[in-house]
């Protein structure tokens, strides 16, 4: 059975999929780290109370304790304080190139709760793991919930629409063109 919860400190497995995703998306911050440097900002990332990859932001779906699938969603009012956590921060200690940046900070747009990331680690899809961190994500209490899908990922267009969820703009992230989605509750 599947079942959902917040993410705390411990759940570093988040990390292996965010790489995974991240890889995926072939950006230039990969390049400028390397993959043992990048895990370390990770997961300095993920224990922090600052980053837009907080555990605080992170819900799990997990299956007899492994989890199978995240997602991070944080309302508008909390970008600026990631953005100055990364750039004050984590671009100093590692000592990264002023414009590094893993995703850029206008995905999401004032009074929104934004879906940053949802991910299903690949022995776990087919299982409902994405449907119910989606439904999580849709039950929060915001007038406004709001994602980006790459316009290229058709299936899972098709799932943010089943929920409700519909076009309002387009967005260019890492090297692709994405649809950004709002779900409206008003």
């Amino acid at each position: 059975m599947l079942k959902s919860r917040p993410a705390t400190k411990e759940d570093i497995r988040v990390l292996d999929g965010i790489y995974e995703f991240i890889l995926s998306l072939e950006l230039d911050i990969l390049k400028e780290t390397g993959k043992e440097k990048f895990y370390k900002i990770l997961e300095e990332c993920f224990v922090s109370e600052n980053d837009r990859f907080s555990y605080k932001y992170c819900d799990v779906i997990i299956q007899k304790e492994e989890i199978l699938g995240f997602s991070f969603s944080y309302h508008y009012d909390n970008v600026v304080t990631a953005r100055d956590y990364w750039f004050n921060h984590i671009v100093k200690k590692y000592n990264l190139s002023s414009n590094s940046i893993i995703f850029d900070y206008n995905e999401a747009l004032p009074n929104e709760l934004y879906l940053d990331t949802l991910y299903t680690f690949e022995q776990s899809r087919g299982l409902g793991v994405g449907t119910k961190l989606l439904k999580k994500f849709c039950e929060k209490t915001y007038p406004i919930k709001s994602l980006n899908v790459a316009q290229s990922n058709i299936r899972a267009k098709k799932l943010y629409e089943s929920f409700g969820f519909t076009k309002q703009g387009e967005i260019w992230i890492g090297h692709e063109n994405y649809d950004h989605m709002i779900l409206n509750n008003n």
